[in-house]
C-alpha cells in the first residue's frame, strides 16, 4: 500500500506512527518544512554538546531572544531558539486575515509544526470528555499508549489519576521551583478542604525527558538538548530508520479522488510548479485551519461561515503572600509545574484547567509597562518576586469559538483566502469564569496563592492554539460538513483528515496528545482494515 502524508506536525506523526509498523506499506510524507535559521541551528548545536557553564555568551543570546508583546495581543508571541520559525510566513498565511485582536498565526509551516514552541503539556482525556464523541475513550486508549511509548513523557501519580490515568512509562519531573512545591505542599496539607471547594492540585504531566534535564531555564525559548519533544523529532527516526520519505518545500492546493484513488495538487515554493500526486491513502494533517481550507476549497464551499469549536484560553496571574526568592530561571525548569484542575460536574466532563508557570524571563513582559520604567522598575521586581502566572482554557461548549469564510482564489495556484471573525454565537465563557474566580478565591488562603481577578483576561480567539472540529466525527456524518470515524468527508473514501479538524468538541485539558492518539487511531484503523 503507497501512503502520502500532508504534513509533519502531531497529527501526521501520529498516523506516521501507526502506519510505520508495517515494512509493506510505502509512506511519502509532503510538507512546506520550514526550518530554524542556521545562524540559531548552530549556536543550538554547539550549546548542545557543552553544560551549562561552558555555553558561550553569544550562543545563548542567539537562542533566547524572546518576542516582544504585540499589540493586539495580552500574551508574547513565543520564539524558538530565538527564531520566529514556528509563526513565519513559508507560503501557508499570506492569505490568512482576520478582525483587529484575532491570532492570524494559525497555521504553522515548520517542520514539526507549533510543536516546535508549545508548552508540552500531555495528559490523555478524561473519560467523561468522550461523551459527546461517537466513541469511547477505551477505543483510544490502545493508541493513547503506543504515542505515550514513543514520545518523552514526564509525570507523577497524585489525584490527577482519578481523571487522568498516565498510560505510560512516564519518569518523574525535574525539580521544582519552590514556589511550586509550596503550593502543592500546602495542597497536600488542606486537601480535604481545597478538594471540597471544587479544586485539585496535581504536578504537570509534559512531554520531555525528565530524568535527564539539566534545569538550565531554557524551556520557554528552546531547550539546547532537545529534551522537550517535537513532533520532528518523531519524523527524524522515521525517515533516518527509512520509514518514511520526506520532501520539504510543497505547499498542497487541493484534493480529489479519480476512479477513487486520491491524489493531491502540490505547489513547489521555490519554483511555483504544480505537481500532482497520487497514492491509496492520503492523511491529511496540517492544523484545523489549513486542513479546514484544503478540504474546503478542494468542495468549493465559498462564502459561507464555518465554525470552529475553541477551548479559550484566559490568563490569570496569581499572587502569593511568600516571596518566590530570587528572580532567575536557572537552576530550574520553566515549562508548566503544576495545574490546578476544577470540574463543575461529577462525571469530569465539565472541568477547567489553569497550568501554572513559575517565573522566567518572559514574565517581565506581563507586568504594566509603567512597573518596567526605571523608577519603578524595583516595584516591579517586587511584584515578579510574589507572581505565578496561569494559562487556564474552558471546554469548547463554554466558550465563543471562531468563525472562518473561504473566498474562492484568483487562480487555482493560489490558496484560498481565510477570514477569521469572532463568533457572534451565544456561549457562557464569561459566566464560567467567575465562577472559576470565585472557586479560586475560596481557596486562596489554603494553597496560598489568589487570581489577581482585575487582571484576569480571555485571550483573543484562536490565540489558545486548541481549536478544530470544522468537520467532526459522525456516525451518520452529513455530506461534506462531517467526517466518518476515520475522518473521511463525502464523497471522499480514501482521503483521511487525522488533525483536530476531526474533534466533535475540544475539552479544557491538554490538547495534543489527544491529536496524536486519534491519528494514530485511524491510521491503525486503515492498517487493519487493509490486512484484512
Amino acid at each position: 500500500m503507497e501512503v502520502l502524508i500532508i504534513g509533519a506536525g502531531p497529527s501526521a506523526a501520529g498516523a506516521a506512527l501507526a502506519l510505520s509498523r508495517n515494512p509493506d506499506v510505502k509512506i511519502r510524507c509532503i510538507d512546506i518544512g520550514g526550518r530554524l535559521e542556521p545562524a540559531n541551528e548552530n549556536a543550538r548545536d554547539r550549546m548542545a554538546e557543552r553544560a551549562p557553564g561552558e555555553w558561550s555568551p553569544d550562543d545563548l543570546k542567539t537562542i533566547t531572544e524572546i518576542a516582544d508583546v504585540a499589540k493586539d495581543q495580552r500574551l508574547p508571541e513565543k520564539r524558538n531558539y530565538g527564531s520566529a520559525f514556528p509563526f513565519t510566513d513559508f507560503g501557508q498565511l499570506g492569505d490568512v486575515t482576520g478582525e483587529s485582536g484575532i491570532n492570524t498565526h494559525v497555521v504553522s509551516g515548520a517542520y514539526g509544526g507549533f510543536s516546535n514552541t508549545w508548552g508540552a503539556q500531555t495528559m490523555v482525556y478524561s473519560d467523561a470528555s468522550f461523551d459527546d464523541w461517537p466513541f469511547a475513550r477505551s477505543e483510544l486508549e490502545p493508541d493513547y499508549r503506543a504515542i505515550l511509548s514513543e514520545i518523552p513523557y514526564a509525570g507523577e501519580e497524585d489525584d490527577y489519576n482519578e481523571y487522568f490515568p498516565l498510560w505510560g512509562p512516564a519518569e518523574a519531573l525535574p525539580p521544582l521551583s519552590a514556589a511550586s512545591q509550596r503550593v502543592l505542599d500546602r495542597y497536600q496539607r488542606h486537601r480535604v478542604s481545597v478538594r471540597r471547594n471544587g479544586v485539585i492540585a496535581g504536578k504537570a504531566r509534559l512531554a520531555m525527558r525528565g530524568s535527564k534535564c539539566v534545569s538550565c531555564g531554557l524551556c520557554m525559548t528552546g531547550c539546547p538538548y532537545s529534551y522537550v519533544y517535537s513532533a520532528s523529532q518523531t519524523f527524524d527516526r522515521l525517515i533516518a530508520d527509512g520509514k518514511v520519505e520526506y520532501s520539504g518545500g510543497f505547499v498542497a492546493t487541493s484534493l480529489g479522488e479519480h476512479d477513487g484513488r486520491p491524489f493531491v495538487v502540490v505547489r513547489d515554493i521555490a519554483s511555483g510548479t504544480l505537481t500532482t500526486l497520487s497514492a491509496d491513502k492520503i492523511f491529511v494533517g496540517i492544523g484545523s485551519i489549513g486542513t479546514t481550507r484544503l478540504v474546503a476549497t478542494s468542495l468549493e464551499r465559498w462564502d459561507v461561515p464555518i465554525h470552529f469549536r475553541e477551548s479559550v484560553q484566559f490568563v490569570m496571574p496569581f499572587v502569593s503572600l511568600a516571596s518566590n526568592g530570587e528572580l532567575s530561571q536557572e537552576n530550574s525548569f520553566t515549562l508548566n509545574q503544576f495545574n490546578l484542575l476544577l470540574p463543575f460536574d461529577e462525571s469530569g466532563r465539565d472541568l477547567v484547567q489553569v497550568h501554572a508557570y513559575s517565573y522566567n524571563d518572559a514574565m517581565e513582559l506581563a507586568i504594566p509597562s509603567i512597573l518596567r520604567a526605571r523608577a519603578l522598575k524595583g516595584v516591579g521586581t517586587q511584584l515578579l518576586k510574589h507572581l505565578t502566572v496561569g494559562l487556564g482554557y474552558l471546554p469548547s461548549w463554554w466558550s465563543p469559538g471562531f468563525d472562518a469564510t473561504l473566498t474562492k482564489p484568483a487562480s487555482g495556484d493560489r490558496l484560498a483566502n481565510v477570514s477569521i471573525a469572532a463568533s457572534t454565537a451565544a456561549n457562557e465563557s464569561a459566566k464560567r469564569l467567575r465562577a472559576v474566580n470565585i472557586r479560586l478565591l475560596k481557596v486562596a488562603r489554603q494553597l496560598g496563592i489568589a487570581p489577581v481577578v482585575p487582571m484576569v483576561s480571555m485571550s483573543a480567539p484562536g490565540k489558545s492554539y486548541h481549536f478544530g472540529g470544522s468537520y467532526p466525527h459522525s456516525h451518520n456524518p452529513r455530506a461534506g460538513r462531517e467526517s466518518d470515524l476515520l475522518g473521511r468527508i463525502d464523497p471522499w473514501r480514501n482521503i483521511h483528515v487525522v488533525d483536530a479538524t476531526v474533534f466533535p468538541t475540544i475539552s479544557a485539558t491538554t490538547f495534543t496528545l489527544t491529536i496524536m492518539a486519534n491519528a494514530h487511531r485511524i491510521g491503525r484503523s486503515v492498517l487493519e482494515a487493509h490486512d484484512d
